[in-house]
């Protein structure tokens, strides 16, 4: 199981990396295409669309299949298309190679995601699996800056080597034991009923508009405070990384208090941190965004293994609701946060972005999550 685990998280790594190595592109692609603003933003948005929205079709056809060949296949696509754009000699062939991306991405996480969760520590293995993707998350775009620094647009060709090599070492996860689990994983629980799986997505959603709408407008917003915008960008990095340690502690934390307990109290949290960011002082604001980061980066793998203990027999469907559906219509309500902060003001915003945390928080410790009687089947994968 370790082994399998270790594997799975290192793919995540290498898959979660492609998103964030495409905005260090973006200048060199307006100068070399004499492309709009407008225009940019759409690679990446094609990017997240596809990625998000296709997983509930993947997800269905997972858990209908049982098959783990679209693991590989999703690491390998997403590689090379990313890798790609770079060499392309127009707009519409970028734009194309980045909603392939996202499609190669699409692919990747239900059937990862569902393969992490099958332990009787399922929100452990998951945390540990989200960590690899959050770590991921940190490193794309350090590595795309390294790579075309040295390389100019070229250097988007060393963008394959890990998706590749992951694909690679991914493709030896087998079918055995994995396939009978996850389909028996269902046969000790209760149905929690669709009251709470829709509580659940909710919560997923609300935290997932905070978080997103965060990540995406935290430089500007920074940049606004005075600082640089390097210093900005780093200290996106710096929320990120401590989301890795705060995922380890969550998954930790809720083997003995229970996931949707653990995740109210680190969402309860994280609507305190967010409303204090906005009045801490530009010196100590790297700490509020340590912290903060710590704390609402750790809640998502918690909310997918819930997800899971909900929809037992549909973990690849589950995971494609969690990731696909929340994660997608978070990133859509990005550009209308980005009206309100024309209109109110950054501080205006992020204080009423604070109350989505405490809302999902409410919701997450009404939910209430069976606990599972584990199958012999399932132990021979722990």
């Amino acid at each position: 199981m370790k082994g399998r685990l270790l594997t799975l998280s290192f793919s995540h790594m290498s898959n979660d990396m492609l998103y964030t190595a495409l905005p260090p592109l973006l200048p060199l692609l307006a100068q070399q295409h004499n492309l709009s603003t407008a225009a940019l933003g759409l690679i990446p948005a094609a990017y997240m669309i596809s990625a998000s929205f296709l997983q509930i079709a993947v997800g269905a056809f997972y858990d209908r299949k049982q098959s783990v060949v679209m693991m590989p296949l999703g690491l390998a696509a997403g590689g090379f298309a990313i890798a790609s754009i770079g060499f392309l000699p127009t707009y519409w062939a970028i734009f194309s190679a980045a909603v392939l991306g996202g499609v190669g991405s699409a692919f990747f996480h239900p059937v990862a995601t569902s393969l992490s969760s099958a332990s009787q520590k399922r929100s452990m293995t998951v945390s540990v699996f989200m960590i690899g993707g959050d770590i991921g998350l940190a490193l794309g775009s350090l590595v795309c800056s390294l790579a075309v620094s040295a390389m100019g647009l070229n250097g988007t060709l060393l963008l394959v080597f890990p998706p590749l090599a992951m694909a690679i070492a991914s493709s030896r996860i087998k079918n055995e034991n994995i396939n009978n689990t996850v389909q028996k994983m269902g046969a000790a629980f209760r149905s929690a009923g669709l009251k709470h799986l829709f509580m659940l997505l909710a919560a997923a959603i609300l935290r997932g508009v905070a978080i997103t709408s965060l990540i995406t407008y935290l430089p500007l917003y920074l940049a606004s405070r005075g600082y640089a915008v390097a210093h900005a960008g780093s200290l996106l990095t710096v929320m990120l990384i401590a989301g890795a340690g705060g995922m380890l502690s969550s998954g930790l934390l809720s083997v003995k208090f229970g996931k949707t307990r653990v995740a109210a109290i680190y969402l309860l949290f994280s609507g305190i941190l967010l409303l204090a960011l906005v009045f801490t002082p530009t010196t100590y604001i790297i700490i509020a965004l340590f912290l903060l980061g710590f704390v609402i980066l750790a809640v998502h793998p918690l909310l997918v293994a819930a997800s899971h203990d909900l929809l037992p027999n549909n973990v690849g469907m589950a995971s494609a609701l969690m990731y696909g559906v929340t994660l997608g219509l978070a990133n859509l309500t990005v550009p209308l946060v980005g009206v309100l902060i024309d209109l109110l003001g950054y501080s205006t915003v992020f204080t009423f972005l604070s109350a989505l945390p405490f809302a999902a928080a409410l919701l997450a410790s009404r939910i209430n999550v069976e606990k599972p009687a584990f199958s012999n089947a399932e132990r021979m994968v722990n």
